[in-house]
């Protein structure tokens, strides 16, 4: 957003042009009307300049675009006739690279008397969008960077230790008294401005203390620079400190009037304060300054935009935006860009340009012609069935942003040898709690999870379908994403009431229920394999294999982990999880896996086993024994007190069938004689007597 005066403006377009109309013509341009205030005989109006054109950050830039559209001169800033000798100029000023500063110009300035007033009109403007008034030079230098765009410093010459100006990165860490007396944390590879003793200045953000302009200055460096966008924005965002100056840098600036603007800023200073300007200036240029040259179809430009223009009309629109149109054609146009225009780049974007001046409401709206054919997205269609399988279930789904805290890995006790661990963090987190890019969507769905318990929302159901994301070199990104699904439940399955005498709590078994429902409706199989994950309850967690490869996992989260999770300490009840990759499952077409005209026997099983004993490598062993034993579950579990304390009942329950003939009572004893034989033998189970 963008504040200007509309007093200032009628500087460059007279008052021909009412306000009304003024904004109209902003309005179809692309920038939208925000508000205005009246301040004494002045309106102040802000409009939304997108981050692509800070050209329009100035009274100038806006100038232009009022002038193009009414077919006026375009304004530009006076050359400027100083003499550029670096060599000679009296600071040494050192660019340590074109990457971290495109141009850096210096001009002088003697004998000023910076205890003069500061004109009335420059108070009255600056005042009105909200500049804090300093004195006539740093007051002068605020108000060209508003007129002109260009950001511009000014140091008292007289504390430059050694006549010398190093604009560099940072190689160490330091504390940086600025000129708003707060200390600032100043990290390695930050671009600063020192001289042989120290920093002056964090170079496009904010000066320092020690060398500030103050109404005893007689001697002045002015300086305009254009610094590298990038790290003007991290250091901006990272300091927590946002100026006028960091405002324009870090959406980029024309390079090609520094100086003409900064000898504009010099003149004004001597017509108000004195002083006499040296005329020796020093002027820096990165070689990366060229203008933009770009070829432009006009067989492009109509089929975009659904027109039928010729050549000349092309070129005549181009033209009223200073674009320069050479060795054009019926069918191409060569184009150089105005230097101002950073955001023009490609052969669309001057296609663009087009649009804007013949207007967007002129050209006639037409639904486009496009063949295409459809090819169905898989994991979609696999999202959308898990959805509606979870909805049926009852359970809701939720959307969580993919940052999460950095520490997590830590938190949950996740190792970095664990498939699941991730270290990839943001290098410009937006906060500490959105620093990393989630490795599982399990810190998410706690997270939301205890945030309903906070506000008395429990007994809750949820899921998600997420991404989660890895470090992986051989990826253009460094990155990769797994599209994944992953559900929660904690508190009582069925509450009392209704026929229902006590609550009826989620258990483990409730979790296995929903994820063999999951995949029965996939026709997929797989098997459970125990893990160690330290933030699932000891021999609770349970890698899910498919084809024996691990897609995810199952498990109770561990209470004494999860402890440090805002509000996670409010959830009394166990916690039940289980995600897995989506990739990872294959939607198949269910057959009938046993047929047989026999009838089928079922007997069942209570057999006393130990606690760390899985009862699904329990069933696999029962399974194996005979092809007659069609399908194993488990009923029921419970302790008796006549138990030892690692020991707990089971019961199985076991469906005989054959294929061949009626199962008799002598085949049957034989099979159970072998499988508890077996499991006695490797699990030192035993019938319950």
């Amino acid at each position: 957003m963008f504040k200007f005066s509309y007093n200032w403006l009628k500087d460059y377009i007279g008052n021909k042009i009412n306000f009304k109309e003024l904004l109209n013509v902003l309005n179809s341009q692309g920038f939208e009307f925000q508000g205005s205030q009246n301040i004494n005989d002045d309106i102040v109006t802000a409009i939304e300049v997108k981050a692509n054109r800070p050209d329009m950050l100035s009274h100038m830039g806006i100038a232009r675009e009022i002038q193009a559209f009414y077919k006026k001169d375009i304004s530009k800033p006076k050359k400027s006739t100083l003499l550029i000798q670096n060599e000679k100029f009296p600071i040494k000023i050192n660019v340590e690279n074109e990457n971290i500063c495109k141009r850096f110009c210096g001009i002088i300035i003697n004998n000023i008397n910076n205890n003069a007033k500061t004109p009335e009109y420059i108070k009255t403007r600056l005042s009105a969008l909200g500049i804090n008034l300093v004195n006539p030079v740093v007051d002068i230098t605020n108000y060209v960077m508003i007129d002109m765009g260009q950001p511009l410093h000014s140091y008292d010459l007289d504390k430059i230790s050694g006549k010398v100006l190093n604009i560099k990165k940072s190689d160490k860490e330091f504390d940086l008294t600025t000129l708003d007396g707060t200390k600032s944390k100043i990290e390695k590879n930050d671009i600063i401005i020192c001289d042989e003793k120290e920093t002056l200045c964090v170079a496009g953000i904010i000066g320092a203390e020690t060398s500030s302009v103050q109404k005893y200055t007689t001697n002045v460096l002015l300086e305009a620079a254009v610094f590298d966008e990038v790290s003007v924005r991290l250091t901006s965002r990272r300091l927590k400190i946002s100026t006028p100056s960091s405002f324009r840098f870090e959406r980029g600036v024309n390079a090609n009037y520094s100086l003409d603007i900064l000898n504009k800023c010099a003149e004004m200073i001597t017509e108000i304060c004195g002083g006499e300007i040296l005329n020796c200036a020093f002027d820096y240029k990165s070689q990366k300054l060229e203008p933009e040259r770009l070829n432009l179809s006009v067989k492009n430009c109509n089929r975009l935009l659904g027109t039928n223009f010729d050549v000349k009309t092309i070129v005549s629109y181009l033209e009223k935006y200073d674009f320069k149109c050479e060795n054009y054609s019926e069918n191409n146009i060569n184009v150089i860009g105005p230097s101002y225009r950073l955001d023009v780049k490609k052969e669309v974007d001057l296609i663009e340009e087009v649009a804007r001046i013949h207007g967007y409401d002129n050209i006639e709206s037409v639904m486009p012609t496009i063949m295409t054919s459809y090819n169905k997205n898989e994991i979609w269609s696999k999202i959308d069935m898990l959805r509606n399988i979870m909805v049926g279930f009852g359970f809701f789904e939720t959307i969580n942003y993919s940052f999460i805290p950095s520490d997590i890995m830590n938190i949950l006790g996740i190792e970095k040898t664990e498939d699941i661990y991730s270290e990839l963090v943001l290098q410009n987190p937006i906060a500490r709690d959105y620093a990393l890019m989630r490795p599982t969507l399990a810190y998410s769905l706690l997270n939301c999870l205890a945030y309903n318990y906070s506000i008395g929302n429990q007994n809750l159901k949820l899921f998600e379908c997420g991404r989660v994301y890895f470090k992986d070199e051989t990826k253009d990104t460094n990155c990769r994403e797994i599209d994944t699904f992953a559900f929660i439940c904690s508190g009582n399955r069925e509450s009392k009431g209704w026929g229902i005498n006590k609550d009826i709590k989620f258990t483990f078994y409730d979790l296995l229920g929903y994820l063999n429902t999951i995949m029965n409706n996939f026709g997929q199989k797989f098997d459970l394999k125990q893990n160690n994950y330290k933030f699932l309850e000891e021999g609770s967690g349970f890698d899910i294999l498919v084809n024996n490869q691990k897609i995810g996992y199952v498990g109770e989260l561990n209470k004494s982990k999860i402890g440090k999770i805002t509000n996670a300490k409010l959830i009394k009840d166990k916690i039940f999880y289980c995600e897995f990759y989506v990739n990872g499952i294959s939607k198949t077409v269910k057959q009938i896996e046993f047929e047989s005209k026999f009838p089928p026997v079922k007997r069942q099983y209570n057999l006393v086993q130990k606690i760390d004993t899985s009862s699904n490598d329990v069933i696999k062993t029962i399974k194996s024994q005979s092809d007659i034993i069609r399908e194993v579950y488990v009923k029921d579990i419970y302790v008796d007190k006549t138990f030892n304390e690692n020991e707990y009942a089971v019961l199985y329950e076991i469906n005989y069938c054959s294929k061949t003939s009626t199962l008799t009572l002598e085949t049957i004893g034989k099979i159970e004689n072998n499988f508890l034989d077996e499991i006695n033998k490797k699990y030192g189970i035993s019938l319950k007597k």
